[in-house]
């Protein structure tokens, strides 16, 4: 007998900070209120450019499975 994987999904929500790490598909960041987020990206993943170390960022995030997966991810200015 097979199990069906469940799949959870909440809303998406806006996370705003700057890039601490970046290991592979994740981005360490801290956002402007001190916390820290580790946001996953692959190829589905809207990239508005080239995102490093230091580079201010605005994501837009939804979780599945209790992790946090990038919908888009654009560099802004602070």
């Amino acid at each position: 007998m097979s199990r069906k994987r469940r799949t959870t999904r909440q809303g998406i929500q806006t996370i705003k900070g700057e890039v601490l790490r970046v290991e592979g598909d994740n981005y360490l960041v801290q956002r402007y209120d001190g916390k820290e987020v580790r946001l996953h990206v692959d190829p589905a993943t809207e990239m508005n450019g080239l995102i490093d170390r230091g580079d201010q960022i605005e994501a837009k995030v939804t979780e599945v499975n209790d992790k946090k997966h990038v919908l888009s991810m654009r560099q802004i200015q602070k």
